[in-house]
C-alpha cells in the first residue's frame, strides 16, 4: 500500500507541474503566433497550442483521479485525531480545494479562450 501512495503522490505532483507548464507553453506559443507574419507559421503554432491544451486536460484528469485516491488514504491517517482537529482539517481542506478549483478552472478556461480567439 505504501508503494501505491508514493506512486500516486508522484503522479499527483507531476500532473500539477504538467498543468502549470502547459499554461506557460500555451501563453508563450500564443505570443509567437500573434507575432507571426506568415499564416502557415501562425497555423502551425495554433496546432501546437491545441496539442498542449489536450495535454493540459489530461494532466487535469490525472490530477483529479490521484487527488481522489490521496484523499481516501489520508482520511484513514486522520482517524486518530481529535474531533476538533478533524473539523479544522476538514474546513481547511474544503477551503484549499475551493481555491484550487477556482485556479485550475479559471486557468483552463483562460487557455481555451486564448485558443478560440
Amino acid at each position: 500500500m505504501k508503494r501505491f501512495e508514493i506512486v500516486n503522490s508522484f503522479l499527483h505532483d507531476m500532473s500539477t507541474g504538467t498543468w502549470a507548464a502547459c499554461v506557460l507553453v500555451i501563453i508563450i506559443l500564443n505570443m509567437r503566433r500573434l507575432a507571426a507574419t506568415l499564416p502557415e507559421v501562425a497555423s502551425a503554432l495554433l496546432d501546437a497550442q491545441w496539442a498542449v491544451f489536450w495535454m493540459l486536460l489530461i494532466a487535469l484528469v490525472v490530477l483529479t483521479i490521484t487527488g481522489g485516491f490521496y484523499l481516501r488514504y489520508t482520511r484513514k491517517k486522520g482517524e486518530d485525531l481529535s474531533e476538533e482537529d478533524r473539523a479544522s482539517r476538514r474546513r481547511l481542506l474544503l477551503q484549499k480545494h475551493a481555491l484550487l478549483l477556482a485556479i485550475y478552472g479559471a486557468g483552463t478556461l483562460w487557455m481555451w479562450l486564448l485558443l478560440r480567439a
